[in-house]
């Protein structure tokens, strides 16, 4: 029987013979739209169409354990749902653990859209006063890989250097490109001219904008 791959589920990828890495799918992307009916645009969801959004956990070993909810190393990240449901190095456990609307964040980003810059984060979109030189020059976009960056950037958190094959991959800020998180000053100065704060959780942020995350997620 097909493994069922929705949030809460548990995943593995194997890096060695014998040992792994662990991660939690958060979000799914297209079923969230088939239930919230979002025709907005504006946010960055249609980029991320067949994704999911997955959180990683800083140990390596041969078997999981709760415990490991604890050590985060990838927060959040968007990867194609394809690279669980058909990899070989990712897959499915039988182990689902229920993920709370308040604990999921979304990376943060700036898009181009209709002429202007919007600050992008989940289902939300704030149009801003920059210019597309300054989204240029910040050089954070809607953007997902297939799921490598994801495990080097784990790999490096657990301390298992020797386990990344290309030591040219190591840095400091994996996903700098993809989340103004990762760029704190940059990200201070965008929260100020927009007006937010950014120590705000997610699901306020959505409802101080119009979107009842919490009630469509319930969907």
């Amino acid at each position: 029987m097909t493994k069922s791959i929705e949030p809460g589920s548990i995943f593995s990828v194997n890096v060695s013979a014998d040992e792994k890495i662990y991660g939690r799918i958060l979000f799914d992307v297209d079923d969230f739209l088939d239930k919230s009916k979002n025709k907005d645009l504006k946010n960055y969801f249609d980029v991320f169409k067949k994704c999911v959004l997955i959180e990683t956990f800083g140990i390596v070993s041969k078997g999981f354990d709760v415990s490991y909810l604890k050590n985060v190393a990838v927060k959040s990240s968007f990867i194609p749902v394809d690279t669980i449901s058909d990899g070989e190095e990712w897959e499915l456990t039988n182990m689902l653990i229920p993920v709370s609307v308040g604990y999921i964040t979304f990376p943060e980003v700036l898009r181009f859209v209709d002429g202007k810059i919007y600050f992008c984060v989940g289902e939300v979109s704030i149009p801003t006063s920059f210019d597309e030189v300054f989204r240029d020059q910040s050089g954070v976009y809607p953007s997902f890989g297939s799921g490598y960056w994801e495990i080097v950037a784990t790999l490096d958190y657990a301390g298992r250097k020797d386990l990344i094959e290309d030591e040219d991959d190591l840095m400091g800020r994996y996903f700098k490109d993809s989340d103004l998180r990762e760029s704190p000053e940059l990200r201070k100065e965008i929260y100020d001219a927009i007006n937010e704060d950014p120590g705000m959780s997610y699901e306020q942020l959505a409802l101080k904008h119009g979107f009842n995350f919490n009630k469509k997620m319930d969907l």
